[in-house]
């Protein structure tokens, strides 16, 4: 007799593992399953590090779902080849079949494939997949290269490009755009950003098209460009985006949006009854326009996850997510670079009115004590209410959470007004100076030019 669960969760990533955590831990007598390809997983922003912080071992990066396991919940390693939505079962390659209450699609995404660039199937060729046997193969085999062009100039393919230069690789990153991160960062961080990779050592060619793979008894040889020159190469990675994995939920008959990912509403319900969706396989919606976006981060993905769990009994907890900001971080060449909300390239497209002002002060007081970094905060705000719609931090570590307190501004809307008496905690080793604190000092500029201009 077919076994029955309430939930079935198809997926093994943070998706998939923080949905099954919170259904088992806010539903504890309910019965959750979740049928993953791959018995380990990586921490998918964690895989660049793989390459040479973590010593070429993808085990140092691995993630699992212990913590969903430790609560009850049942893992099943294989893959699911079929939903039929009628009878509500999965069926596995194994040829095993289960029943299901609720089914969750937690897929994730793959990478773009560039199948218009001649040579993009030769041996040699990668992609940054989020498979840990993959990783691992490639750790392995890429150690043996001197020449290795990356292809793409995003978070991951830049932070590939600076992992391997660190190892005595010759690395050189093709970039179609005029500088790197340009999708995330304004052009201001994004100028910031392709200099600190160049300054790690990898040869940045930015405004370039990649027009042919040339191979050599079916291996990788050269990289043919579209103005004619030749690059040497051993090995290519194409880091060129990626594009979720619904091929599934497309054959069961849920509904996909024109980006090919799974229509959901707020709580993450499609439009099949039953079954849900989240993480990099579901849409998201840009917050300033409302419209469908393209933005597959993990911390989106258990955002999501959360109150789809939460809610996925009947809603108990009203969904106070307004779109997904990206909130975006790196550490390049040791300066830590972060955004998160609006710049000026998607205010444009948007057709959304913004000012800015930034303020730059050390990360500690005074500034004289030892690690010292100068932090910069720029904040993107609304000319007419004074609202915070984007931000960027850039500097020290302390970038990294300091792009956490803006995209509470931003989601709280809190105004530059209200950020002239936030009230902080300083510490000489941990801060910058209560007087020149850069968040406060920045929005204060813009209560200047709102009001006093």
């Amino acid at each position: 007799m077919m076994k029955t669960y309430d939930v079935i969760i198809i997926g093994g990533g943070p998706a998939a593992i923080v949905t099954g955590i919170t259904i088992k831990k806010f539903f504890k007598e309910k019965s959750v399953l979740m049928i993953k390809e791959e018995a380990d997983g990586l921490v998918p922003c964690g895989i660049p590090y793989v390459f040479h912080l973590l010593g070429n071992d993808a085990g140092k990066n691995k993630m699992g779902p212990k913590p969903f396991v430790d609560l009850g919940g049942e893992v099943i390693v294989n893959t699911a080849v079929q939903v039929d939505k009628d009878q509500k079962d999965v069926t596995l390659k194994s040829g095993e079949k289960f029943g299901y209450g609720k089914l969750v699609f937690a897929t994730g995404s793959r990478p773009t494939v560039p199948d218009f660039i001649p040579g993009y199937d030769l041996q040699h060729v990668y992609y940054v997949k989020k498979s840990y046997s993959y990783i691992q193969e490639l750790a392995s085999k890429i150690s043996g290269f001197k020449n290795i062009v990356i292809v793409g100039g995003g978070f991951i393919g830049a932070e590939v490009a600076e992992q391997l230069a660190a190892t005595d690789a010759k690395v050189t990153l093709i970039e179609s755009e005029p500088l790197c991160f340009s999708k995330a960062f304004s052009p201001e961080l994004s100028a910031i950003a392709t200099e600190a990779l160049k300054k790690s050592g990898v040869n940045v060619m930015t405004s370039t098209l990649v027009k042919e793979i040339v191979g050599e008894n079916n291996t990788v040889k050269q990289v043919l460009l579209a103005d004619g020159n030749r690059i040497e190469a051993e090995a290519v990675i194409f880091s060129i985006g990626y594009k979720a994995n619904t091929q599934l939920a497309k054959e069961s008959g849920v509904e996909l949006n024109r980006y090919g990912d799974i229509h959901v509403d707020n709580y993450g319900r499609t439009t099949v009854e039953d079954i849900s969706a989240c993480g990099d396989c579901a849409q998201a919606f840009g917050f300033l326009t409302g419209r469908s976006d393209v933005i597959k981060l993990a911390s989106t993905a258990t955002a999501e996850a959360r109150t789809l769990g939460h809610n996925i009994f009947g809603i108990r907890i009203k969904k106070c997510i307004f779109g997904t900001l990206g909130v975006f971080s790196t550490e390049i060449n040791g300066i830590a670079m972060a955004a998160a909300g609006a710049n000026e390239n998607s205010a444009a497209e948007a057709g959304v009115n913004l000012i800015s002002a930034k303020f730059s002060s050390p990360d500690r007081h005074p500034g004289s004590l030892p690690g010292v970094s100068d932090l910069t905060v720029k904040l993107y705000a609304s000319p007419v209410d004074g609202s915070i719609i984007g931000g960027e931090a850039w500097g020290g570590k302390s970038a990294g959470e300091i792009i956490n307190i803006i995209s509470m501004a931003i989601q709280k809307s809190i105004t530059v007004f209200e950020l002239v008496s936030f009230q902080i905690g300083t510490h000489p080793l941990l801060t910058s100076s209560p007087v020149n604190n850069p968040i406060i000092r920045a929005a204060e500029e813009l209560v200047y030019q709102i009001s006093y201009q």
